[in-house]
């Protein structure tokens, strides 16, 4: 029997390259639109999404001295990815290197990555027949 998947954790670009606009706050924007989105879409679905788009929150909250640095937000995206039951990829997800770092982990893990959520979900249907 395979473990159930519930746990999605969705990856994609964020740091801008110029996809979208000449404006890199924009494009910035806007993935992490594209993403979130994904992670909404995840949820109405029926698993459980965890969004790292979402870090950038962190930095809206901190105070007088306190640094997030880009270590601190790798070994947090690091351990949820370690507990999710599987990746999920969104669009322009090629041009992004911690995305790319993250799939790596995953197949070490273990964790299948799928490219569309029609892909999770064809999986996830396949693998409940397979197991009644």
């Amino acid at each position: 029997m395979t473990k159930k998947i519930r746990r999605i954790y969705v990856a994609g670009l964020l740091t801008p390259r110029g996809t979208h606009s000449r404006n890199l706050a924009i494009d910035h924007q806007i993935n992490l639109r594209k993403n979130i989105r994904a992670g909404v879409e995840v949820l109405f679905a029926g698993f459980d999404p965890f969004i790292p788009a979402f870090d950038h929150q962190f930095w809206w909250v901190l105070q007088n001295g306190e640094i997030i640095t880009e270590k601190m937000i790798k070994r947090f995206s690091k351990s949820w990815l370690e507990v999710c039951d599987a990746l999920l990829l969104t669009p322009k997800w090629r041009k992004s290197p911690g995305t790319l770092a993250e799939i790596e982990l995953a197949k070490k893990l273990e964790i299948p990555v799928f490219d569309t959520l029609d892909d999770l979900e064809d999986y996830v249907e396949k693998e409940e027949k397979n197991n009644e």
